[in-house]
């Protein structure tokens, strides 16, 4: 089997009740878009009315460190974590772009 060649970025989380995401978001999408070209996408929220998730793709296999460091940068300065639900943490899941055969 090859390596992948893209992957794709799915970051969970919640927000306390009622919060809705706002200008620390639109900093982090362009910041990490600036330093790595990916543009990110925000959904939410979930059927929970908490849980929203930023999912950022194709990031090339090549790149995966850059965006890596890009993100947690934008994180850090754009001071995203304080405006999560007590007790909760981003879940950052990452897939390989799949490639079917046949």
């Amino acid at each position: 089997m090859t390596a992948p060649a893209e992957w794709a970025y799915f970051i969970y989380y919640r927000l306390e009740e009622g919060a809705e995401p706002g200008p620390p978001w639109s900093a982090l999408f362009r910041e990490v878009e600036a330093a790595t070209g990916i543009a990110g996408q925000l959904y939410g929220p979930a059927t929970d009315g908490q849980t929203w998730m930023e999912v950022y793709e194709p990031v090339p296999a090549e790149n995966r460190a850059t965006f890596e460091a890009a993100l947690a940068a934008a994180v850090e300065g754009t001071g995203l974590n304080q405006w999560l639900a007590g007790g909760e943490a981003r879940h950052v899941e990452r897939f390989p772009r799949a490639v079917l055969s046949g």
